[in-house]
């Protein structure tokens, strides 16, 4: 006879799924109602107290949805990608850049029932045969060249939501998801009683996305580096120890404060690990915000493409103090 592990043996029971049956019943309403509340079918009339009440009972649930039911349903593929466009060799600071973004994204997108396709392109000449090869629904590009972002775009049919990501992209059609630097570095800027010494940004792949950022610093251009390499860091934070600095990015925060006094620096954590930083440093947080605005935003646009913001560049500023 075969035993269970732990103390308990409930665990090892299998747990049943909830179905629309399920919800039905405790919702006081019929399985087809369910079905339109669940799918947001909208040439139904429910009242909102009914559909508040059908998806407070899935949740209590746990209801998770059949992605294969749904996608003969809506003629949708569940799948949302994520496309990472990278570098060879990047530094550590910039392979661990998207985790937290990623890991956020990707628990909202399941936790709405969705599957989350990430691929790494090549930020140089990216290969696409992966997007062809796939049905997605809604598409993330994160921090791309603008002359490569149509080639890719192009391998998407019309109506299938595409949100930029850390990029300044000239084209009106697609909503673009950034932080408002100018903000961040100014209040960065206050938090000194002078004003800083240097600054020291992250690279990017999105040339116009880093010129913003570096005309955003309010800094002599002389005084900001940027990061590509630890030793060269190390020597620019050797040349200006005894000043205050600005640095983005908490994962080079980190490493810059191996070098200087801590309590010189102020970092703007657009990285969302700001715990990784040494007490002494102050910090301009987020909060994960970037990962909720972009999941919230393609929400809406897999609902109705003509439902995003009127504006097309979405600008995230620091949470406050």
């Amino acid at each position: 006879m075969s035993v269970c592990p732990g103390d308990h043996l409930r665990s090892c029971i299998p747990i049943k799924k909830a179905t629309l049956k399920d919800i039905a019943k405790a919702a006081g309403v019929s399985v087809a109602t369910v079905s339109y509340v669940l799918n947001n079918v909208a040439n139904q009339t429910i009242p909102d107290e009914t559909k508040c009440r059908v998806l407070d009972v899935a949740k209590q649930l746990n209801y998770v949805p059949n992605l294969a039911a749904r996608s003969l349903v809506k003629q949708k593929s569940g799948l949302i990608g994520i496309l990472i466009n990278r570098v060879d060799n990047e530094g550590i600071w910039r392979q661990l850049r998207y985790a937290s973004f990623i890991n956020r994204l990707e628990r909202l997108l399941t936790d709405r029932g969705y599957h989350v396709v990430l691929s790494s392109l090549d930020a140089v000449s990216p290969k696409l045969d992966i997007i062809s090869e796939r049905k997605l629904d809604g598409v993330l590009v994160v921090d791309v060249k603008q002359e490569n972002f149509h080639l890719i775009s192009s391998h998407f049919s019309v109506g299938v939501p595409l949100i930029v990501v850390d990029s300044i992209i000239e084209d009106s059609l697609f909503y673009k998801v950034n932080y408002d630097y100018e903000d961040a570095f100014a209040k960065a800027r206050a938090s000194f009683l002078l004003e800083p010494g240097y600054a020291i940004i992250d690279s990017f792949n999105n040339a116009e996305l880093a010129q913003s950022i570096r005309f955003s610093t309010g800094i002599d251009p002389g005084l900001i580096h940027v990061m590509e390499d630890e030793e060269q860091l190390k020597r620019f934070l050797v040349r200006n120890a005894e000043k205050t600095g600005i640095v983005l990015n908490e994962l080079v925060g980190a490493i810059a404060a191996k070098y200087v006094n801590p309590s010189k620096l102020t970092v703007i954590c657009t990285s969302d690990c700001p715990d990784i930083l040494p007490a002494a440093v102050t910090r301009i947080q987020y909060d994960h915000r970037k990962s909720e605005e972009s999941f919230q935003l393609m929400m809406k646009l897999l609902d109705n493409p003509m439902n995003g913001p009127e504006h097309k560049y979405i600008e995230i500023k620091a949470s406050p103090d």
